[in-house]
């Protein structure tokens, strides 16, 4: 630059016309070039911080009150890998629980539940690192009650739905544990224990399901306090129900039903036909008049021996019929309801809610009056090939309704799914991109030194050829 200037001479001629003009509209948009650039970089900052630290706060914003009338979705939303956990998003108060996936070349599986007042999907992370053990959803939808199918327990986990948090439920020495009833008053816990045979962990096999089955003896869990009390006359405890008071429980052991209060007094025994089993945890009517049965899921009846499979963690796929027994001997029972994988719960007296699956494999809900049979589809799952990367179809195991909000259930037009924020692996790779991107436009738009330089450079010597001249005039003199 020195030397260039020292070439002027004393007396340098006029600028060319616009000279000015020139340099200031360049000098212009160079700044305006770096004043782009930089705001650009600013929101691309602003948007990465939005991405990857909005999701992960969990800000204190006052949760409003839940509607008044719980609601199902007329349809279940497909999988998907960004739905979040129960403990970092708390999702509410639940309609269902149930689990959902594929294994067939990647074990690809998730413990879901669906929020009873929106479109709220959440993994039940506790289950999933307990290898997804059986489960209970409470009546009110407000909590899960889990074990551990992987082997001795000395602990139930107790998840609440509202806040995210887990409590833990002391059981004494380690047991097996099988889940079977939760009152609809939501404070007692019907369930079967013993000791577990064999050396520590058993993997990914559930076996504990089925061998406290057969030599499990019913306990009664006070979720008030605690505190557990065992039944020992009541053995081997297969599966229960609760009266609609409840106040007592129908307990099956071998082909008989026994009737017990919660003090363990029994007062009666019911019948069930050779085949058929009560209905897991909704097995008595809320009038009190009639206990249903489904048929076993194994091949032939349980003896108290052998067979006893639970069906736990077992697609829904065994289509039967749901039979009615009467408590006592005066009531007349409804007529079989036919066409049924699984019963789920109660409307009223009158009319039941059952999954049902298709010829071609597809799951729905559906209430059922009973004696007219009549049926009205209340919801549909999505069974399509969205699992295992989009290679195989969905499939529904254990599948639980809060049966405690099955008469004000109404059936909502299901809406676009809130899963939560996403999983931090992937804003990692979105911050990535983003970061990226925002590289790339700031070398795109920001004009590098040596640009500036010859900017410039080329501004001053648009003055050379008026300089040449001058010289050559002076020379000739």
């Amino acid at each position: 630059m020195r030397e260039l200037f020292a070439t002027l001479p004393d007396d340098p001629p006029p600028l060319p016309p616009g000279y000015l003009d020139t340099v200031l509209t360049r000098g212009r948009r160079s700044v305006r070039r770096q004043r782009i650039g930089a705001a650009t970089v600013w929101a691309v900052v602003v948007l990465l911080l939005a991405v990857l630290v909005v999701p992960g706060v969990q800000l204190p914003v006052q949760t409003a009150a839940p509607p008044t009338t719980p609601s199902l979705p007329d349809r279940f939303a497909g999988y998907s890998m960004l739905t979040s956990s129960v403990s970092k998003a708390p999702p509410g108060r639940a309609i269902a629980l149930y689990g959902y996936g594929n294994g067939e070349t990647f074990n690809m599986f998730q413990s879901l539940v669906v929020g009873a007042d929106g479109d709220t999907y959440r993994r039940v992370d506790a289950m999933e690192e307990r290898n997804r053990p059986s489960a209970l959803l409470a009546p009110d939808g407000t909590r899960v009650l889990l074990g551990d199918d992987r082997g001795a327990t000395g602990e139930l986990i107790l998840v609440d739905l509202t806040t995210g948090k887990r409590r833990s439920i002391p059981l004494g020495d380690p047991v097996g544990v099988r889940l079977l009833a939760w009152s609809p008053d939501g404070r007692h816990v019907a369930y079967s224990a013993a000791p577990l045979t064999g050396s520590g962990d058993f993997g990914s096999v559930n076996v504990v399901d089925s061998e406290v089955a057969r030599t499990g003896t019913l306990r009664l869990l006070d979720l008030s306090t605690g505190r557990s009390t065992e039944v020992p006359a009541i053995k081997p405890a297969w599966t229960a129900a609760f009266a609609p008071d409840s106040r007592r429980l129908a307990v099956q052991v071998g082909q008989k039903a026994h009737l017990v209060d919660l003090d363990g007094r029994e007062y009666g025994t019911v019948q069930i036909a050779e085949g058929r089993e009560l209905a897991a945890n909704v097995g008595w009517s809320p009038d009190g008049g009639f206990l249903a049965t489904v048929p076993w899921i194994s091949e032939g009846p349980f003896n108290g021996t052998t067979g006893g499979d639970t069906g736990h963690g077992t697609f829904l796929w065994k289509v039967g019929s749901v039979d009615f027994v009467p408590v006592t001997g005066a009531s007349t029972p409804p007529a079989p309801v036919q066409d049924v994988v699984r019963l789920v719960g109660w409307r009223s007296a009158g009319s039941v809610v059952v999954a049902t699956i298709n010829t071609a494999g597809h799951a729905s809900l559906a209430e059922v009056q009973l004696g007219a049979g009549t049926r009205r589809t209340l919801s549909r799952f999505d069974t399509g090939r969205t699992c295992e990367l989009g290679m195989q179809s969905c499939h529904i195991s254990d599948l639980h309704l809060a049966t405690g909000l099955l008469p004000e259930l109404t059936v909502r037009s299901a809406g676009r799914p809130r899963r939560g924020p996403w999983p931090m692996i992937v804003n990692a790779v979105i911050g990535v991109v983003v970061l990226g991107a925002a590289f790339l436009v700031w070398r795109r738009i920001r004009p590098s030194t040596r640009a500036r330089r010859r900017e410039w450079n080329d501004a001053l010597l648009a003055a050379r050829p008026a300089q040449v001249g001058y010289e050559r005039t002076r020379g000739s003199r």
